[in-house]
């Protein structure tokens, strides 16, 4: 299974039918690739937007954790924000709002970004209400553009 992930990670884009067809069993061996420090770090970051694609849901489970590790590098934890709004939708919203209020920039400013791409208007009350709060202008950019993602 290791194997045919590092072989599908090596490719630029695989189709999500790729990923589906290896099953859950592929979700601890994409978590367990995305931290190991001798896999290239593109295929270490393909491997977590990867677990977006497998569809089962260990892997909604698996990307949340992830983001909300913060002894993990800020590179996975992004893109783990990223991926778990392409996972779970609009489920995704609680975790991703609850991550507004990260330690970390880089975190904050990508769950801006997953929030305005996913829409409406529970969204757009969490990005309005973190706003006045934000003291650090990309993360305030961020929201602002995630607001003008979410439709009104």
């Amino acid at each position: 299974m290791r194997d045919e992930a590092l072989r599908l990670l090596t490719q630029s884009q695989v189709a999500g039918s790729s990923w589906r067809r290896l099953g859950p069993e592929v979700v601890p061996v994409l978590a367990a690739l995305s931290e190991d420090p001798s896999v290239p770090d593109a295929q270490r970051l393909r491997a977590v937007t990867a677990l977006a694609l497998v569809e089962v849901p260990q892997a909604g489970q698996t990307l949340q954790a992830m983001m909300e590790d913060p002894r993990r590098p800020a590179d996975v934890r992004t893109r783990a924000a990223a991926a778990l709004g392409q996972c779970l939708g609009f489920e995704a919203v609680t975790a991703l709002r609850a991550r507004l209020e990260d330690r970390d920039v880089r975190i904050r400013e990508a769950v801006a970004r997953a929030l305005g791409r996913l829409g409406g208007q529970r969204v757009r009350e969490a990005l309005e209400e973190r706003l006045p709060l934000e003291d650090v202008p990309q993360v305030r950019e961020a929201l602002q553009q995630g607001l003008t993602l979410a439709e009104p």
